[in-house]
C-alpha cells in the first residue's frame, strides 16, 4: 500500500504543477475570449463573402489547398 500511496502523492503532484501552468493561459481566454469570438465571426463574415464573390477561386484555392496538405500529410 506504501508504493501506491507514493505514486498516488506523485500523481497529485503533478497534476497541481499541470493545472497552476495552465492557469495563466486560461485566465488569458478567459480575459479576451470576447474579442477572439468578434474576431473569428469577422473573419467567417469576409471568407463567406469572398466565396459567394469567386466561387471559383475559392474552389481553385480549396482544392490546392487539400492537394499541399495531402503531400505534407504523407
Amino acid at each position: 500500500m506504501g508504493m501506491t500511496n507514493k505514486a498516488a502523492t506523485r500523481m497529485q503532484g503533478a497534476l497541481d504543477q499541470a493545472i497552476d501552468a495552465a492557469a495563466p493561459a486560461a485566465q488569458w481566454i478567459e480575459d479576451h475570449g470576447q474579442e477572439i469570438t468578434a474576431n473569428g465571426e469577422k473573419v467567417v463574415a469576409r471568407t463567406r463573402d469572398y466565396v459567394a464573390g469567386n466561387p471559383l477561386a475559392a474552389l481553385g484555392l480549396a482544392l490546392a489547398a487539400g492537394y499541399l496538405i495531402s503531400r505534407l500529410i504523407r
